[in-house]
């Protein structure tokens, strides 16, 4: 089959879903990704292009709300179908959601489009976002299917009517990960804990939050480094501001590393908690990879963050954007013994062999590939 997957950034399917393109691959179907070039480091985090995948590159301002520019997206979109004349179109993100799925529907290929997290779409009653909600709603009606990653975007889907439920799919344990790609390192915090948080430096995924609580426990807890790993993200309207980052990192109570391809080299050493005070979730993919290498895990008690953690077992849930909550989460997580510490990491490890493997994702989309080939 003739597959086409498109994304607002290159990165997020060579990252998200490098072992789906891989089983395309590997089972003799022809594969071309679809995304914007490639202009910042956070475009560019994820994994070398496979042999035999192409790249179309297409032009797209993925925060962007040009009407004249939104047009000339659908009609790029458009001339690729028509000229290449996919069997199957898969979406990611909300703008190839939008109108990639009306120009595939268009050429009459089929459509299946995920939504991993409802997202800033779906928060905020302005005009612009009234009008872009019902244009999202139309093109998802013309999917053949609509892929969720947790049980409350499922049921708020539903309860809205923004997709017919006989088109929904719930996928429980999220993307899934590898489990090869990310080993199983036993922890040991007798040298001290890093508390790490993983994600791109927006504002609803937990900054200010993770911040401040460092900053409270600096002082009281010398030993204890606070960290995040993740790209910048000055170009987006909820990134957070670049004077409030460099204050924070001059002041000293957290540690900015970079971006990396390796996220293994990082979560995986011996003394990391990983903490991500997210305001809402898909299903978070830092998360799954820490409980598959076997960390501990603080994160917001919200769908899409709560499925990776047993409270009180492989770590500590807290109310979302609720400061000291997350200082209480984390100030008792340090006076653990280091057994409990250590049982804690254990027990996320199970949990990602329990719920996280990506072949049981893979199952999935053979499944959609087996209905559109039969149709």
């Amino acid at each position: 089959m003739k597959i086409f997957l498109c994304d607002n950034r290159l990165g997020g399917l060579l990252g998200f879903r490098i072992d789906i393109i891989r089983h395309f691959i590997a089972a003799g179907h022809e594969v071309t990704l679809i995304a914007p070039p490639s202009v910042t480091e956070w475009d560019k985090v994820g994994e070398e292009l496979p042999q035999g995948v192409r790249v179309i590159t297409i032009m797209m301002e993925p925060a962007g709300m040009n009407p004249l520019n939104e047009l000339k997206l659908y009609q790029e979109y458009l001339s690729i179908f028509r000229k290449e004349k996919p069997d199957i179109v898969f979406n990611y993100t909300i703008k190839p959601n939008i109108y990639s799925t009306l120009a595939a529907r268009r050429c009459g290929c089929r459509v299946v489009c995920m939504l991993a997290g409802l997202g800033y779409m779906f928060d905020g009653k302005s005009f612009l976002k009234s009008m872009g909600l019902k244009l999202y709603k139309y093109a998802l009606s013309k999917a053949e299917k609509v892929l969720v990653l947790n049980q409350m975007n499922y049921d708020r889907i539903v309860e809205e009517h923004f997709v017919s439920p006989n088109k929904l799919h719930l996928l429980r344990g999220g993307e899934g990960v590898n489990l090869n790609n990310y080993p199983h390192v036993p922890a040991c915090y007798r040298e001290g804990v890093i508390f790490l948080m993983v994600s791109r430096l927006l504002i609803p995924k937990g900054y200010m939050e993770f911040s401040e609580a460092a900053r409270q426990l600096h002082g009281q807890y010398p030993g204890v480094r606070f960290e995040i790993l993740g790209p910048l993200a000055y170009d987006s309207p909820m990134g957070v501001p670049q004077e409030q980052f460099e204050k924070d990192i001059a002041e000293g109570h957290i540690r900015y590393l970079g971006v990396t391809n390796n996220v293994n080299a990082y979560v995986g050493r011996k003394n990391v908690v990983v903490v991500l005070p997210s305001y809402h979730e898909g299903l978070s993919r830092s998360l799954m990879e820490a409980c598959a290498i076997g960390r501990p895990i603080i994160t917001s008690d919200i769908h899409g963050c709560r499925e990776c953690v047993e409270d009180g077992k492989s770590g500590f849930l807290v109310p979302k954007q609720d400061i000291q909550a997350l200082v209480d989460a984390m100030a008792q997580f340090i006076q653990l013994s280091q057994a409990e510490k250590e049982a804690m990491a254990e027990q996320s490890h199970q949990l990602a062999l329990s719920r996280f493997n990506v072949e049981d994702v893979i199952a999935t989309y053979d499944a959609i590939l087996q209905d559109a080939h039969s149709l």
